[in-house]
């Protein structure tokens, strides 16, 4: 048996406090509501001890422990954990399990140590008559705005299982992007940073000591080689200055895209610039009618879809068209004919959307949009990712070739006597 600390409300509505006997959490769940009880906080108490016998010999183990280690706090939750999870979740909801039992074997199960401190404290949380978004919404560094709201949508809908499939649908499909990106990026960042060291190496220990011996030639250097020195000295003077300006632009330019004049100057920039644009334009647009297509499956409102929506798109360009399109369908226009006024979404966009009004199936339509965005932004994401290793390799080659040229032309003067 194990000692557990609570915190209860009685019959009267009074608070109590007081410990109790149990083999398990669940079991003292169970025998303070047989008691009357409402608990609000139940937690091992500390120092206690769980008593049992296996095959004649009485084993004593440590009470279960409300925390994890401190250490956990400094760790964060990945995509992966956390699709898995929502995966998890989703399964043993439909499964018919209520949510304070789902949350417990969860619990238990989590291989992420932050993962499982925020799910007791969420557990916690529901068992003391808290809903699941609420909970969830005191951890926003683990789950987002985003997923807090559709979490909610689906608790006020009553669709709260199909919305975690989807949402854990969306999670896998997003890990799985994530991970082919960082795959196919990892060559050339590393070529880039072996490079970048290179001429690092080559431009603070190896010219300096060629430019005093070409200083000791008393002799005209050739042009390539004065260029270099002069780029060298530049560097050595005025390379940390650069360095540090570099550094406070960066931070500059983020702070005032916080604003909502800044972001959306900066998000329409991104929107504009070639390739790169036209992926950002479709990520975004993707996004929108994903979580669109949840909500509206869901059984969401369409306007309150729009809000939640609105979290989603990631860019202040579009965010504020979807408010002008649900202005325009809060005064009672189709969806289809707002969307193409804004000029921002695509004709697929508006035209999909228009046959989902009329034939009933807008969910199906948003989803296929979706879909095909997503498919159309991993195609030229691997196409641009598999552009970059080559143009790594010849940018680096050609200013470190570039470089020792310069180094080697006076030499090859002096040893051959031009």
């Amino acid at each position: 048996m194990a000692e557990f600390s609570y915190t209860a409300l009685d019959t009267q509505g009074r608070e109590v406090n007081g410990s109790i006997q149990a083999e398990n959490r669940s079991a003292a769940l169970i025998r303070l509501k047989g008691m009357g009880m409402y608990p609000m906080n139940l937690q091992a108490a500390a120092g206690a001890v769980a008593i049992s016998s296996r095959g004649g010999t009485v084993v004593v183990a440590e009470a279960e422990a409300v925390k994890p280690s401190a250490f956990a706090l400094f760790r964060g939750v990945s995509l992966s954990d956390l699709a898995l999870f929502t995966r998890q979740l989703a399964s043993l909801f439909n499964a018919g399990l209520n949510m304070s039992r789902c949350l417990d074997t969860l619990v238990e199960h989590s291989e992420s140590a932050t993962l499982s401190l925020a799910l007791r404290q969420i557990r916690q949380a529901v068992q003391g008559g808290s809903a699941l978004w609420e909970a969830m919404a005191e951890h926003p560094k683990i789950f987002s705005e985003l997923y807090v709201s559709l979490v909610q949508a689906g608790e006020a809908s009553g669709q709260l299982g199909n919305v975690l499939e989807r949402l854990a649908d969306t999670l896998e499909t997003q890990q799985e992007q994530q991970s082919k990106i960082r795959s196919a990026l990892a060559y050339p960042i590393i070529l880039l940073s072996a490079g970048f060291g290179a001429v690092t190496f080559i431009l603070v220990f190896l010219v300096p000591r060629f430019a005093k011996i070409f200083k000791s030639l008393n002799r005209e250097l050739p042009a390539p080689t004065q260029a270099l020195l002069t780029i060298q000295a530049f560097v050595s003077s005025y390379g940390g200055f650069i360095l540090l300006a570099g550094v406070a632009a960066f931070f500059a330019i983020k702070a005032w895209e916080k604003t909502e004049q800044g972001g959306l100057a900066m998000d329409g920039f991104r929107m504009k610039v070639p390739v790169l644009g036209s992926i950002t334009r479709k990520d975004a647009v993707a996004r929108f009618c994903r979580t669109m297509a949840i909500l509206v499956q869901g059984g969401v409102p369409i306007l309150t879809s729009f809000e939640v929506a609105e979290r989603a798109v990631g860019n202040k360009v579009l965010r504020r068209a979807v408010e002008q399109v649900s202005d325009a369908v809060r005064g009672g226009e189709p969806l289809a004919e707002p969307l193409k006024r804004t000029g921002v979404f695509p004709s697929l966009v508006t035209n999909m959307v228009a046959v989902g009004e009329e034939t009933g199936s807008l969910d199906t339509m948003l989803t296929r949009v979706a879909d095909a965005y997503d498919a159309e932004v991993a195609n030229k994401l691997r196409s641009l990712i598999s552009m970059v290793e080559p143009a790594v390799i010849l940018i680096m080659g050609g200013v470190i070739g570039a470089i020792v040229i310069s180094m080697m032309i006076p030499v090859l003067e002096i040893t051959t006597g031009f």
